[in-house]
């Protein structure tokens, strides 16, 4: 009897350890997609704040966006495919390192050289931002086998994940904000450029690496199969169309004339660390309380009702003349919005195969910040040469507008589809 009992203790402890075990890439995973994610906001706020410092002009800072957004849409061609040829594990890795290596370029411009040409800018940022997004796509991939593996379902994994970056976007304004106080803006990209390569030596030795991946002949790739895919499935169609909507009015706004707000007419640099820091704080409340709302809500309702939400903060943004003002706005638009990535992330994982997982990633990323690159440059032509109230308005009202439409047109179903794999 007590042998049975010391067998059946020593069995237990052997599952626990083994759940244990099992949870650490999953973890580690969400932990470099943290990291990243802190780097980028970091470099959210330095580089219109670099822009607007040599330049003085809105339309420069737009072409700098631009540069920083191209990249994402050319992850659907080529990005995507590399995953899904090479593997994710081999791709996050390497093109973190890259990403490092690209990075460390711009600072080291500006410390070489007295004076840089806004066109050299533009190629500067281009070639920091051309390997993370693939990097990033890398890694989604592997979130359902990890999750799987550690027996947490994906809306769980999933909640994590975007409380986790959207603390991020909480927090990496901040260091960014205090960054540039304190060693200046050129060299704030040094730490970014730091987060890249910690971020690739986690994966590297936390995430294991399949030990075969099955190579296929790139001849027989279709190169739009993830965009393809993406327009046949009324559930990713819906996501992809708003998707564009929303970017086409958000990254401006966070990327432009928010800093041009506040530098301009508020003439505070860290004002714009902090309202970033609120977005991102209201954003990670939304996450939170993803796996609550879905039991509350429809998908529908959280989805369409971020937008609405969000239209109606920017539009705000642009008539409030207090700086408490233009916090409590920026901080309203990220509330609902914050719930709907790790929506939009479930959704993803449950009706993509895994066979084009990297190219469907990619390619719905690229869709929606494609629209971005257009906003960038239009938003910077608009506020340049009439208003930045007018941008803003102009932006929210679009916003508000496919909020409606998606409500009543492009519904989100409610049950979950598995696909084939």
């Amino acid at each position: 009897m007590n042998i049975r009992l010391r067998s059946r203790s020593r069995s237990v402890s052997v599952r626990r350890s083994g759940s244990s075990g099992a949870s650490l890439p999953i973890i580690c995973l969400i932990g470099a997609e943290f990291l990243s994610q802190v780097g980028n906001q970091i470099a959210a706020v330095a580089i219109p704040i670099l822009v607007l410092q040599f330049t003085h002009s809105a339309i420069a800072t737009g072409i700098a966006g631009a540069g920083n957004i191209i990249p994402i849409v050319l992850a659907a061609f080529v990005g995507g495919k590399v995953i899904d040829q090479f593997g994710a594990w081999q791709v996050s890795v390497a093109a973190d390192v890259l990403s490092c290596i690209s990075v460390l370029l711009l600072p080291l411009v500006f410390i070489w050289f007295d004076s840089v040409s806004p066109t050299a800018i533009f190629l500067l940022v281009f070639v920091g931002a051309l390997f993370d997004p693939t990097a990033t796509s890398a890694r989604q991939t592997l979130v359902p086998k990890f999750a799987k593996l550690a027996r947490i379902p994906l809306e769980k994994v999933n909640g994590y994940r975007g409380s986790l970056e959207n603390g991020a976007d909480l927090l990496g304004p901040v260091v960014g904000a205090g960054l540039i106080s304190l060693i200046g803006t050129v060299n704030t990209f040094f730490v970014n450029a730091a987060s890249f390569f910690i971020c690739a030596v986690m994966f590297a030795i936390a995430i294991p690496r399949r030990q075969r991946h099955q190579v296929f002949n790139s001849a027989r790739v279709d190169p739009i199969a993830g965009i393809r895919f993406i327009l046949k499935h009324r559930q990713l169609r819906s996501l992809a169309i708003s998707g564009m909507a929303l970017n086409f009015v958000l990254l401006p706004f966070l990327g432009l004339l928010l800093p041009v707000l506040t530098t301009q007419k508020f003439a505070s640099t860290t004002l714009l660390g902090i309202c970033l820091s609120l977005f991102g704080m209201a954003a990670t409340l939304g996450a939170l309380s993803y796996s609550t709302l879905t039991k509350l809500l429809s998908r529908s309702v959280m989805y369409y009702g971020g937008l609405l939400l969000s239209a109606v903060s920017i539009m705000l943004c642009g008539v409030v003349e207090t700086q408490i003002a233009l916090m409590i706005s920026v901080a309203l638009g990220g509330l609902l919005l914050g719930a709907g990535n790790p929506l939009e992330q479930t959704i993803l994982q449950e009706v993509t195969p895994s066979r084009i997982a990297g190219q469907v990633f990619t390619s719905h990323t690229a869709i929606s910040f494609a629209a971005g690159l257009f906003g960038m440059l239009i938003a910077g032509i608009i506020t340049e040469l009439t208003s930045m109230t007018l941008a803003l308005t102009l932006g929210g009202n679009l916003l508000a507008i496919e909020a409606v439409i998606g409500w009543c047109f492009m519904p989100l179903s409610d049950y979950k589809i598995t696909s084939g794999k």
